[in-house]
Parts: structure tokens; C-alpha cells; sequence
């Protein structure tokens, strides 16, 4: 817990997070704005749903560029030579606060969404307007879907240790794959983490995946990538 303390303090003593949560919020306005006045008309639930969740790139990229900075600037051996501790529980006590920010704008992001979303949607949209119940579990949802992609960001940024290629690898994962991967088996995208990112924040329906489902796929290739970064790091020279 004290490693994880100490990493967060880092992560909250430089402004990364800060612009992150600033452009983050800025882009779910802009993207709940434009999806619910300019793109016709919305009188499904489904619909409406979708106009809400977004898509948290952005998150991705925090991940990433929130772990890679700790290499770019040579601090990564530092932690590990000063807490005295093995890289992996450092590179774990990284990503533990990196998925603790990460939470924390995925719920700024939602809020900035339903808060501006669900008024406009409700004025200027026909059909049903939507409920408590759907609304919750699409919040939880979205909430969830940005702080597992915070973290396979994170793990990424563990594994590569170049902000760049973090990024590039992220993207691949998260939209390269899913279309190849299609092209073999249709159902098979729906386990990977884009299909089940669009699940949890209501991008798709009718998949075969439920919302837990989806939580846990997306919760296992987060894990995965977690552990393979832990791993590698245990094994690399500190320099």
C-alpha cells in the first residue's frame, strides 16, 4: 500500500492527469453534443444509450503515457533502488495507481456525459426517454469499460516502455485486431477488448455478450496484460 501511495503522489504532483481529465471531459461533451444534435434522430433506447457512452481513448492513452513517462525520465530505476523492493511490486504498485486515476477520470468523463447527454436527449430527441434502470447500469458500465482501458494502457506503456509504441499498440489492439479477427469469426469480436468495451459503454447490442460477460472479458485481457508487464519487468536491467 505504501508503494502504491507513493506512486499515486507522483502521478498527482505532475499535470498529466490533470490535462488528461481536462481533454477527456472536453471530448465526452463534445462527442454526447454532437451525437445528440447533429446526427438525426434518436427515438430508441438503444440509441440513446449509444449517444451517451463514447468511447474512452483517450483513457487509453493516459494509461500509457502515465507509466512510459516513468522511462522517458529515468525515475523507474530510482523507485525500485529507493523502496528497496523487486521491479515487478513496483511495476505493480505503478499500475495499481495508474487504474486509482485512471477510476477517478472515467468517472469525471461518464458524469460530463449523462450530466450534459441525458437533458439534451430528453428535449430534443423523441421516443422514450431513459430510465434510473438504464441509466445505472450504463454508467457502471462506462465507468468500468474507461478504468480497465486505463489499465491495458498502463500495461502496455509496462511492457514497452516508449510512449509511442504504447500508443500504436493500443490502437492495434483495440481496433486493428477486432477487424482482422473478424474476417476469420464475426463472433469472436466479441471477445476481444474493443467488443467488449462497446458493450459495457452501449456502442453495440444484440451481441452475445451480457454486461457482465463483457466486464469480464475485458477484465481478463486487462489482467493478462497487467501480469505479462509485472513479469517483464522483474526480468529487465534496472537501467
Amino acid at each position: 500500500m505504501t508503494l502504491i501511495l507513493g506512486e499515486l503522489r507522483k502521478l498527482l504532483t505532475i499535470r498529466t492527469a490533470l490535462w488528461f481529465a481536462l481533454a477527456s471531459i472536453a471530448l465526452a461533451a463534445l462527442n454526447v453534443l454532437l451525437v445528440s444534435l447533429a446526427s438525426g434522430t434518436l427515438d430508441e433506447v438503444a440509441e440513446k444509450e449509444e449517444a451517451l457512452g463514447g468511447m474512452p481513448l483517450l483513457l487509453l492513452f493516459f494509461g500509457a503515457v502515465a507509466v512510459t513517462a516513468e522511462y522517458r525520465h529515468r525515475t523507474a530505476a530510482s523507485a525500485v533502488l529507493v523502496s528497496g523492493r523487486d521491479p515487478g511490486i513496483v511495476a505493480a504498485a505503478r499500475l495499481g495507481a495508474t487504474v486509482v486515476v485512471g477510476l477517478g477520470l472515467a468517472v469525471l468523463t461518464t458524469g460530463a456525459s449523462f450530466t450534459l447527454g441525458v437533458p439534451i436527449l430528453a428535449s430534443h430527441q423523441p421516443g422514450p426517454d431513459l430510465t434510473a434502470a438504464q441509466l445505472i447500469p450504463l454508467a457502471g458500465g462506462c465507468v468500468l469499460a474507461g478504468t480497465l482501458t486505463v489499465l491495458v494502457g498502463a500495461a502496455l506503456g509496462g511492457l514497452l516502455r516508449n510512449q509511442i509504441a504504447a500508443v500504436v499498440a493500443g490502437i492495434v489492439v483495440y481496433f486493428v485486431a477486432p477487424s482482422l479477427i473478424g474476417t476469420i469469426s464475426t463472433s469472436a469480436v466479441d471477445y476481444t477488448p474493443f467488443g467488449s468495451l462497446q458493450v459495457l459503454t452501449g456502442g453495440v447490442h444484440g451481441s452475445a455478450h451480457s454486461l457482465p460477460a463483457s466486464a469480464l472479458a475485458l477484465a481478463g485481457w486487462a489482467a493478462a496484460a497487467a501480469v505479462l508487464a509485472v513479469l517483464a519487468e522483474r526480468h529487465r536491467d534496472l537501467g
